[in-house]
């Protein structure tokens, strides 16, 4: 039951997309034999539903490659870029759409979008050697108690064990990857800004991923959900063997 339930989980937001291009075109079909029905309409309506149309064939073909994307490196690289932007700008928010009008759950979808693009980032950078790679963490990692400030620098963990941060630490040694904290996203994007990493693993809550990975989109984002045991923005904790599988990949 539980790989049913993950499995439906990360086909949700292809579905959602599909089925909102779907019901577009159906009414903007039905609009059309409307207009043409008996009488011939006005220039001006004959140029709206032309354009109409055409946005609609652009959409669906953008959709076909983006779906592709998961699969196979989209080349050349303007029309990799285009297929990025379509999906953060208009996919996601088609597919939030019928979210709401069907009532489904917010997490979840936002959950098969970040695996959705973890997919198209994988395929994008298979066989590429990434040598600047970053860790970006949420400063609710670290024990709220601890004494020690790993904000500025996280390798002033003293690895006392009581969270997370110990074993990021010891990995970003091992691998020789950037890792930083990120007190909210003005410091996330200075970060970026001052690094210029090839690609970033970005562990975070739903909300915050979904807002770094649309604002962004130009990097390639590998997102990590964090684990909540004791409610939001509080001793959070994340799969260490997630963040790994991520660094062994693109390096």
């Amino acid at each position: 039951m539980k790989a049913q339930e993950q499995y439906l989980s990360v086909i949700k937001f292809p579905s959602f997309v599909s089925l909102m291009l779907i019901i577009l075109g159906l009414l903007l079909s039905w609009v059309i034999f409307i207009s043409y029905r008996g009488i011939w309409p006005a220039k001006w309506v004959s140029a709206v539903l032309l354009i109409c149309f055409l946005t609609m064939v652009f959409m669906v073909l953008m959709w076909v490659v983006t779906l592709r994307s998961t699969y196979i490196r989209v080349r050349p690289r303007w029309l990799q870029r285009l297929s990025k932007w379509m999906l953060i700008y208009v996919f996601y928010n088609l597919a939030n759409f019928f979210r709401i009008i069907t009532f489904s759950n917010r997490n979840v979808l936002t959950e098969s979008f970040l695996n959705f693009n973890n997919e198209t980032v994988l395929t994008d950078q298979l066989d590429v050697r990434n040598s600047n790679i970053m860790l970006l963490l949420p400063h609710c990692l670290q024990k709220s108690d601890c004494p020690v400030r790993v904000t500025a620098d996280i390798f002033n963990c003293e690895e006392c064990g009581g969270c997370d941060i110990a074993g990021i630490k010891r990995m970003a040694a091992e691998h020789q990857v950037k890792a930083a904290l990120a007190t909210g996203g003005t410091l996330a994007r200075k970060l970026l800004q001052d690094h210029k990493p090839d690609v970033i693993v970005a562990v975070a809550c739903h909300r915050d991923l979904v807002d770094g990975v649309r604002d962004a989109w130009q990097y390639p984002i590998y997102a990590v959900l964090n684990e909540r045991p004791k409610g939001p923005c509080f001793e959070t904790r994340v799969s260490l063997a997630n963040i790994e599988f991520a660094i062994q990949r693109f390096k």
